[in-house]
């Protein structure tokens, strides 16, 4: 006997298997310890990844060049273009809304789910204040990065500082001898397998709080944010961070801001 027709058509739909939504997260291709394309790792990569798992999506990364690295925070690479085309869902490793610019109004930003700083590299100190770097490195250079925050505060602290393209060569400037510390993005710090002076409290104006990007509106916002909070409280996140030499993953409570930047030299000469 024929099934009936209803029961038919229930059979047919629960062979036809479900297609999972994708979770499209937009990458660099080369940007340790957050993301790398050639070995599909990084901090980002393998956090939203698991993110993607727990929503029940598809981990789709999608994969940006990195533009020339002008400054360390000012990137021109993050791809909010195709977040707003919707080539992509969401955008990690945000610094706050001045990264957004004018795009503050059709971009929404996640609550933070980690923090990144300048900070200090010397070896093999392992306690040191902003306001006593001028004293602990009189006579001594400081590297920094040309054009990047660590190279203008370092001018405004009234430092001796000498620049370098890349903060790799920054790091090396100080392992060989030319610098006596280096004032550096902490990211490229675990991208290099190196540690920052432990004891350093970066003051406001270096401090960044990271967030995931999202189109103003989408829903997504929400599951993203009941993710997050999952990922925090089984150690999931701190294990990821760790892996990658991501050492703050408690967001700061006061972060970088226009007069916090122009604070960063008072006291410190």
């Amino acid at each position: 006997m024929a099934p009936p027709a209803g029961a038919l058509s229930i059979l047919l739909w629960a062979a036809v298997p479900v297609q999972a939504q994708d979770l499209r997260v937009c990458l660099l291709e080369d940007d340790l310890p957050r993301a790398h394309r050639a070995s599909a790792s990084g901090f980002d990569h393998d956090l939203f990844r698991e993110a993607a798992n727990r929503l029940g999506r598809d981990f789709v990364p999608v994969w940006r060049p990195n533009a020339p690295p002008y400054s360390e925070i000012d990137d021109t690479d993050l791809p909010f273009d195709e977040l707003l085309d919707g080539v992509c869902d969401l955008v990690p490793s945000v610094p706050g809304e001045l990264a957004l610019g004018r795009l503050a109004a059709a971009i929404d930003l996640s609550q933070p789910y980690y923090a990144a700083a300048f900070e200090i590299y010397m070896p093999p100190m392992d306690r040191l204040e902003w306001t006593a770097l001028p004293e602990v490195a009189a006579g001594h250079r400081v590297a920094v990065r040309l054009q990047s925050l660590g190279h203008f505060a370092a001018e405004w602290a009234g430092l001796d500082w000498i620049s370098r393209p890349t903060a790799a060569d920054v790091a090396a400037a100080v392992d060989d001898g030319r610098a006596t510390a280096a004032l550096i993005w902490g990211p490229a710090l675990g991208r290099l397998g190196k540690a920052p002076v432990p004891e350093f409290e970066p003051p406001p104006g270096l401090r960044f709080n990271e967030h995931a990007a999202m189109r103003s509106g989408d829903s997504l916002g929400l599951a993203i944010e009941r993710t997050f909070d999952e990922l925090r409280r089984d150690g999931t996140l701190k294990r990821l961070a760790e892996r990658y030499g991501i050492f703050r993953t408690e967001p700061f409570p006061t972060v970088s801001s226009p007069a916090a930047i122009r604070a960063l030299g008072a006291g410190a000469r």
